[in-house]
């Protein structure tokens, strides 16, 4: 027992190496613990509990802000509140487990070179199963922890975040490895500089791409991202309704102060569900969104997250407006959050969503929406962001990530998503817009960097032209 007290206070410990605290060194000294005591499991089944311990603690701390969400005023599900923060851990905390004991069955009480290459690979394809099945939830991948260092955040580019997460694991074991390993000092020698080795290369390289990779910007377009800070207890009361649509319209609006006036065309993003199908609906809603657009020099356009309704299903979409108040490009979100968004075997289980309804309905896929006058953009909903290898389609010029973070203000939550958003840019080599209800709105440039952003619970309009990808 004491021995999984400590391993769960070592997970504990590594949490701190996720946003907001970004402190990377708590892995070398977390998942550096974890190898020694897997080495000294003398089971395959301990070894498991030991790996069990170690991410219940991760998860445990770097996802307690997932149960905020339901402690939101007048929420009626506040009592699932304990089985939302203890839940998803274990649950996550099982893949490791199993990982640990195939572990544990392939290389029994070896320390060498192979156990810490089985370590790492073992680690690694532990990572990459809860991301990818049962829908996947890759969330606070290992890899994230090098956001602060961008040289080295750029290896994501190179593969994805995964390959980061590979590297990442072998070296943060590689000091615990080094010091209990049974090798030479030769040996040790050989294999500690091969190792300090890959990292300088790796911090190299990162170096290198992000200066042959200034941030320049397309001279035709103007973007802003519009965060109204509406919190989550009164975004959808029916008294707030139009109070919350003219916050955003006066958001939107132009200014000779702000806005440029030679751009060919100009976008107003809006956050994840911004706007309801009802106010579409109506002449009122659809001729403010007009006006406000015709106010701009040129062509302007209204991207927007739209709780979205066809007379039989709902859809949490982004839908792109022209200046007559038309509604010219449509995507429905593909990548639903279960139990939030729709509830998995609904035909067994006849309980409803969190959301209090009987669920969003699939979208078709990802796709690039493309506007009148050339740009194309990649729209991706809230989640959708965090799933690598999944965010861009057709050669976008950027990507518009909309979200609703309000559900999780005050929490580490907004700052962990934004990491995740920032790694997508890097992967693709393409800068994303990314409009939050409050959170951490961001224009984020293909190396990762903010080059604008509002504060968390900020209410900003952020102007920015379009930075180019590195494909062009």
């Amino acid at each position: 027992m004491k021995q999984l007290i400590a391993t769960f206070a070592l997970g504990a410990l590594s949490s701190l190496a996720m946003a907001p605290i970004n402190l990377w060194v708590a892995l070398f000294i977390g998942l550096g613990g974890l190898y020694i005591l897997l080495c000294k499991a003398p089971t395959p089944f301990k070894s498991a509990l030991t790996g069990f311990a170690f991410s219940l603690g991760y998860f445990g701390f770097s996802l307690s802000w997932i149960g905020n969400a339901l402690l939101i005023e007048d929420n009626p599900y506040w009592w699932a509140w304990p089985l939302a923060v203890s839940g998803l851990p274990i649950i996550l905390s099982l893949f490791t487990a199993i990982g640990c004991y195939i572990y544990k069955v392939i290389c029994k009480n070896r320390n060498n070179f192979t156990s810490y290459i089985i370590f790492t690979i073992s680690f690694t394809a532990i990572e990459y199963a809860r991301g990818h099945l049962f829908t996947g939830f890759p969330w606070n991948l290992y890899g994230y922890s090098w956001i602060d260092i961008l040289p080295i955040a750029q290896i994501a580019a190179l593969w994805d975040i995964y390959l980061l997460t590979a590297l990442t694991i072998l070296w943060a074991s590689a000091p615990a490895f080094l010091i209990t390993s049974k090798h030479s000092n030769k040996i040790k020698a050989m294999l500690s500089i091969t190792i300090i080795s890959s990292f300088a290369l790796s911090y190299a390289w990162g170096e290198q791409r992000i200066q042959d990779n200034p941030t320049k910007y397309l001279p035709d377009y103007e973007v802003a991202t519009i965060q109204p800070n509406i919190k989550q207890s009164e975004k959808w009361k029916p008294k707030n309704k139009y109070d919350n649509f003219i916050k955003q319209i006066e958001l939107s609006k132009y200014s000779a102060d702000k806005n440029s006036s030679d751009k060919k065309a100009y976008y107003i993003i809006w956050p994840e569900t911004a706007i309801s199908q009802d106010l579409l609906d109506t002449k009122w809603a659809v001729k403010t969104i007009s006006n406000m657009l015709k106010a701009y020099p040129n062509k302007a356009y209204l991207i927007t997250g739209a709780l979205r309704h066809d007379g039989q299903s709902y859809f949490n979409s982004i839908i792109a407006i022209n200046n007559m108040g038309k509604v010219i490009n449509t995507y429905d979100k593909s990548h639903l959050v279960p139990f939030g968004e729709y509830m998995p075997l609904a035909n067994i289980f006849d309980i409803a969503p969190i959301v209090g309804f009987t669920g969003f309905k699939k979208g078709a896929g990802r796709i690039t929406m493309k506007m009148p006058e050339g740009a194309k953009f990649s729209p991706l909903i809230c989640y959708e962001v965090i799933f690598p290898n999944n965010v861009a389609i057709g050669n976008p010029d950027f990507i518009i990530n909309v979200t609703n973070d309000a559900w999780y203000e005050g929490s580490a939550g907004p700052h962990q998503h934004l990491v995740q958003a920032r790694f997508r840019a890097i992967e693709t080599g393409i800068p994303i817009f990314r409009s939050a209800n409050t959170g951490i709105s961001a224009v984020i440039d293909p190396i990762g960097n903010i080059v604008k952003h509002a504060k968390e619970s900020e209410e900003k309009s952020t102007i920015s032209a379009i930075p180019r990808t590195f494909s062009k």
